[in-house]
């Protein structure tokens, strides 16, 4: 890889984790402010599930930039940016939903929020331990994957930033945050389109590997 390759690789990895860097902190510090409003709540169960719903928000958020920052450096992209737009607004617009107001606590809402959060941050972390360091926001191509969680499904990484996202999402509850996650689900299948395309032109065998496997959801898609 030249000088201006690894550059570039590098340049493109600054968008995506000054996002992830702004929201973590902006989380954190609404986190600081509702424990300053509410130092004292032992056994206020409404407030721990709204608290830990917050908390967990930050703990994929930091996940998120760890992540983009150990990744490997790509063997094969695409030229063209059709693909690098389509993969940073399939990363970034779901962001905006945290633009948004939050609903009012409710406990079952915030801890059905909390347990998809951390189960895909922990799925998150699980497919990125298959991967090693291959993760690629733009769809390149690093490393060919095929075992763990690769092993029936292309994209578990995908699945698992999706529960998140529904996490996310739940927080929120509100008309302004529908067309967010429907523009989001639509950049995310552009996104495996292209990400699919270069790895089947980096790797011949990953036509094979297809054939055999589903996208995000064994049986169904």
């Amino acid at each position: 890889m030249t000088k201006a390759e690894k550059f570039y690789d590098a340049v493109m990895r600054v968008p995506i984790v000054a996002f992830d860097l702004f929201f973590l902190a902006r989380e954190a510090s609404g986190i600081r402010a509702i424990v300053a409003n509410h130092p004292y709540f032992g056994g206020d169960w409404p407030f721990l599930m709204t608290l830990a719903a917050r908390t967990s928000v930050v703990i994929f958020l930091a996940v998120a930039v760890a992540l983009h920052v150990s990744r490997y450096r790509p063997v094969s992209k695409y030229a063209a940016w059709e693909p690098k737009i389509t993969a940073l607004l399939g990363t970034l617009f779901t962001y905006l939903v945290l633009l948004t107001p939050r609903a009012p606590p409710a406990v079952f809402w915030d801890s059905l929020s909390t347990l998809l959060i951390l189960l895909g941050s922990l799925l998150c972390i699980l497919a990125v331990m298959d991967l090693g360091r291959s993760l690629s926001v733009m769809p390149e191509a690093r490393k060919l994957v095929t075992n763990g969680l690769y092993r029936r499904i292309r994209h578990p990484l995908y699945l698992a930033s999706e529960i998140a996202t529904v996490g996310f999402f739940l927080q929120f509850r509100s008309w302004q945050t529908v067309p967010i996650l429907v523009v989001h689900c639509y950049f995310q299948i552009r996104r495996m389109d292209w990400e699919e395309g270069i790895l089947a032109k980096a790797f011949p065998e990953y036509v094979e590997y297809r054939r055999h496997t589903h996208r995000i959801v064994p049986g169904l898609y």
